[in-house]
């Protein structure tokens, strides 16, 4: 009997010869996927995972260890030391701190130090400015950008000797046109607080072209979709300027208020060079962190104006957040 013609069992689940099963019926062997349990271990050396990062930080951590970090928790632990390269130091406390309250000199050049900072004000008015005139599509505007910015490379004790000259009061360019104009010679680097101011002024000429660099590359990262949706708007060059552009530059105008008043704070080269004889009374804190500890050898008193100085910045940069965060 052939098999096509036999009896089939009706608890038979095979197919029949032709039939052909469901997707749903056909069953196929499971793959097995593989776990990470599975998986052979790396090896895991602390060199792969740590140290190779450090050996990259390791230099620079080095320097901002010994040049940095101990240098500053060496200062405020000598500021409360009477110290000397003469003498072994003498724990006083808080005795140099209350003497700066009744320090002449100290408080007058802590006000020429607040003086100071009205050249930031001046940086970025002036900078943005220069800013936008050379973000202006005109013919020649890359040779007015280098022209900007060559007082910045040139080394401070050369800008300092020429405006030296030029402020003299006998033999200046500047007072030489001044008498030739009928007036007065001008005592532009001997009498207080015009010398200051004169020095603020080359402080200012000198990071003009830098900053004005700055706020360049800010200007060149803003849309000009938004400028042209604007004048679209009707708005014209002052508006887009007011209302488009300075909001816009909010962020670089805070970079560069906080970088020209830490600038401002700690001025020492325009100082020694173009007023060397002025009295320590007629400069900043830093000529006179600087005279007294190494003209008078004071160094707990110098340490401690350092960080009176210290505590000024991180305010001021503090202040200067604060302000340009606000919406």
């Amino acid at each position: 009997m052939s098999d096509e013609h036999a009896p089939t069992d009706p608890t038979d689940s095979r197919p029949a010869p032709g039939e052909v099963l469901p997707s749903a019926q056909m069953t196929t062997a499971p793959r097995v996927q593989p776990t990470r349990e599975a998986l052979p271990p790396r090896s895991k050396s602390w060199w792969r995972t740590g140290g190779i990062p450090w050996l990259f930080l390791g230099p620079a951590l080095a320097i901002l260890v010994v040049f940095i970090f101990y240098p500053a928790v060496r200062i405020f632990l000598l500021s409360f030391q009477d110290y000397s390269f003469v003498r072994d130091a003498v724990w006083v406390g808080f005795e140099n701190y209350g003497r700066l309250l009744s320090d002449r000199t100290f408080g007058w050049a802590m006000v020429n130090s607040l003086l100071y900072l009205l050249v930031t004000p001046f940086l970025i008015v002036a900078s943005v400015s220069v800013a936008f005139l050379l973000d202006a599509k005109v013919k020649g505007s890359g040779f007015f950008r280098g022209l900007y910015f060559l007082p910045v490379v040139t080394p401070m004790i050369v800008v300092g000797i020429i405006w030296q000259w030029l402020l003299n009061e006998d033999v200046g360019l500047i007072n030489y046109v001044v008498t030739l104009m009928g007036g007065d010679k001008v005592y532009w680097l001997t009498s207080y607080p015009l010398n200051v101011l004169s020095v603020m002024f080359v402080t200012g000429w000198k990071g003009l072209g830098y900053y004005a660099i700055i706020f360049l590359a800010g200007l060149l990262t803003i849309p000009e979709e938004l400028e042209e949706a604007a004048a679209l708007d009707g708005a014209g060059p002052i508006q887009r300027l007011l209302y488009v552009k300075l909001p816009l530059l909010k962020p670089t105008i805070a970079l560069v208020a906080i970088i020209s008043s830490i600038s401002a704070l700690k001025v020492f080269d325009e100082l020694f060079i173009m007023i060397p004889g002025a009295p320590a009374a007629e400069k900043t804190l830093v000529p006179l962190i600087y005279q007294t500890a190494f003209l008078d050898f004071r160094l707990g008193y110098a340490s401690a104006i350092s960080v009176v100085l210290f505590v000024m910045t991180l305010a001021f940069s503090y202040l200067n957040i604060r302000y340009w965060e606000k919406d």
